[in-house]
């Protein structure tokens, strides 16, 4: 064992099994079961095996939705009938055949049920419809629903006991089905399931006994539950505290998990970079006050030294490091080898999880192409025949293409015009809350140097360098360029762009005025933070309903909006700048077509759309053997697709 991590990779007992390490990957949604079945399929069995194989002790696989109509996403996955039980058994064998542990959590959602995806009503403990998510006003749930969804909980745990998985858990987090019982802000009922303490913890409590009386006491059955509700009139640290040793002195359940508030409250705060490290870890350490089970700590655990000081620490027994895992499903081998600068770490930029799965697409990763698709581009095979590629651009495309090709057997030389890889990254990291975005081309990075890939600095790729490095094949990585609209007064000297703020080249003055001309997404809103923590006074003008279209999906609007609206920022959505007049905006309203004037404007940043950047790729067709364009440089587009592009091209050239 690597004496750095005496806790982590320790084993360790929960209930009748024990896991090989404090490594767990929590339940999350991943949306790869498109069968209308439901059914656990082969591409959501490879992607959890892949975690498994990678060293990862515990997997919670789920959410396993108990009944057919409460479904909160449209690709749920199926517990709630006996048909499901031979997907769940071969997602158990393959796990196990790993040497993990794997659970399965059960949720019912009641109010945070998606009409749009169930033929049928919503339910819930109280008709209080949820704010945030699908704002639908529930049914009231009656006795025979109560005992309806109870017995639904406990025929799951069966399934799934039959099915081979080592254990259950139930899902009282999030403001899901069990929470909503549990809470004063969603439960007002009169009744004997609402109103005190006791009450609201009957249905919870109903829950654990049926599926005990079903599963016995050698199968393990654990809870998550939320830390702190974070709403007005809902639980808060100590109210959860008393419910945690409240479910432990039941002496029915095996361990706690400390799961996500609301998920009103949830967007408030968001998952992203600008969420600090182990934010969750308090309220486990909390739990460990309370109660003499294990406790489970989650959320923005992304790196196993971490890990290893929380558990070092007593906050918690097991850490769940669901990201990480997507990011790099070998990285629980990686810290045991002592490997951890090979580590692909989560940089919680959430454009391929939490992204993707709030547009209801299956899940991808920016830091991993394979998430998802680990059968068929999860290995990465030598190459027949070896090439000499000449890569020019070292940003993330021209990188990850050599460090894939590099590692099929090519001869890989790659070429940065600038003294330092990392492309656009470099200048994007420099904004406020985007540090760890540097963490995609710090890996890279130092795959370029544990791989031997040839990377030389400060020389551009021009036909003398394709000619004298006689290349098979060349990789055309030279991002995109600025695409500055025909405006009248855009080329004055007061209109600078975000790379001049960033880069900190120009005095913008006092007023500053942020155009978006169509980004909509961090580096428009970025840079106003940026300005504003300058004390800078600093407005965003948008064509879009509201400033930052582009990042409500990852979660990170509303913080964004808490952070820079106490600051000054001003919106001034449904606008677009017609026209430079020194220090005067001509601005027109998309929907009214009048037109506004801003004045004493120092300042202007445009936020340009970007166009390829391409007159190498051009050149060198049809006068090489064999030349591919990647990242930017093919389309303008994420990081996420720029990494993308190069995995499926090094994979293949």
């Amino acid at each position: 064992m690597n004496d750095q991590f005496k806790y982590l990779f320790s084993p360790f007992k929960i209930g009748s099994v024990t896991v090989r390490n404090r490594i767990c990957t929590t339940a999350h949604g991943t949306l790869f079961s498109e069968d209308r079945t439901f059914f656990v399929d082969d591409r959501y069995v490879e992607y959890q095996r892949t975690r498994a194989k990678g060293g990862v002790g515990l997997i919670i696989a789920g959410q396993f939705n108990v009944m057919p109509y409460c479904k909160g996403q449209l690709h749920v996955l199926n517990l709630w009938e006996e048909a499901a039980i031979p997907g769940v058994r071969k997602l158990a064998k393959a796990v196990q055949d790993e040497g993990a542990m794997i659970f399965g959590q059960l949720v019912h959602t009641m109010r945070e049920t998606s009409l749009d995806f169930n033929d049928t009503h919503a339910m819930s403990p109280s008709p209080i419809p949820d704010p945030v998510l699908f704002n639908t006003v529930p049914k009231e749930m009656e006795k025979e629903d109560i005992e309806t969804v109870i017995n639904a909980f406990a025929n799951a745990a069966s399934y799934a006991k039959e099915a081979g998985l080592n254990g259950v858990e139930i899902h009282g987090a999030s403001g899901y089905g069990v929470m909503q019982f549990m809470s004063p802000a969603s439960n007002q009922r009169t009744d004997e399931y609402g109103g005190s303490f006791e009450n609201r913890m009957r249905f919870p409590l109903a829950v654990i006994d049926a599926i005990r009386e079903k599963v016995g006491n050698d199968f393990v059955l654990g809870m998550r539950i939320t830390g702190d509700e974070l709403v007005i009139g809902g639980n808060n640290s100590e109210d959860m505290k008393r419910i945690a040793e409240t479910l432990a002195s039941t002496g029915k359940i095996d361990y706690l998990l400390a799961g996500l508030p609301f998920y009103e409250a949830l967007f408030r705060h968001g998952f992203g970079m600008h969420t600090p490290l182990g934010l969750w870890t308090p309220y486990t350490a909390g739990f460990k006050e309370v109660t003499d089970i294990p406790i489970i700590c989650n959320f923005r655990i992304n790196d196993p030294v971490q890990a290893e000081k929380i558990l070092a620490n007593g906050q918690a027994d097991m850490v769940g490091m669901t990201r990480a895992a997507i990011a790099d499903p070998d990285f629980p081998n990686k810290a045991l080898q002592g490997r951890l600068d090979e580590i692909r770490a989560c940089i919680a930029c959430d454009q391929g999880c939490f992204g993707r799965i709030f547009n209801q697409v299956p899940m991808s990763c920016l830091q991993n192409t394979a998430v998802g698709l680990e059968k068929e581009i999860g290995s990465i095979a030598p190459a027949t025949t070896k090439k000499k590629i000449l890569i020019a651009g070292g940003g993330p495309a021209g990188m990850e293409t050599a460090r894939v090709a590099k590692m099929r057997g090519h001869d890989v030389r790659l070429y940065e015009k600038d003294n330092q890889l990392g492309g656009m990254v470099n200048v994007a990291v420099k904004a406020p809350n985007r540090d760890e975005f540097g963490g995609c081309v710090r890996y890279l990075i130092k795959q370029m140097e544990i791989l031997g890939v040839d990377v030389h600095l400060g020389e551009a790729v021009t036909a003398e360098v394709v000619e004298r490095e006689h290349p098979d094949a060349v990789v055309v990585a030279t991002g995109a360029v600025l695409n500055m609209p025909d405006i009248p007064g855009i080329d004055q000297d007061n209109v600078v762009t975000v790379l001049d703020v960033l880069e900190e080249k120009v005095d913008t003055g006092e007023n500053v005025m942020v155009i978006d001309g169509g980004e909509a997404h961090w580096q428009c809103c970025s840079t106003a933070e940026f300005l504003a923590d300058k004390g800078k006074k600093v407005g965003i003008v948008t064509s879009n309903l509201f400033v930052g279209t582009g990042i409500a999906s990852t979660a990170d609007l509303a913080p964004y909006y808490y952070r820079v609206r106490p600051k000054g920022v001003t919106f001034h959505p449904n606008l677009v700048l017609t026209e430079i007049a020194g220090n005067t905006l001509k601005l027109l309203d998309i929907y009214s077509n009048q037109e506004t004037l801003m004045e004493n404007i120092d300042t202007v940043v445009y936020v340009a759309r970007n166009k390829v950047n391409n007159p190498l790729y051009l050149a060198l067709k049809g006068n090489v053997k064999e030349v591919h364009s990647v990242g930017d440089c093919l389309a303008p587009r994420f990081a996420l697709d720029a990494i993308h592009d190069g995995y499926k091209l090094g994979r293949t050239i």
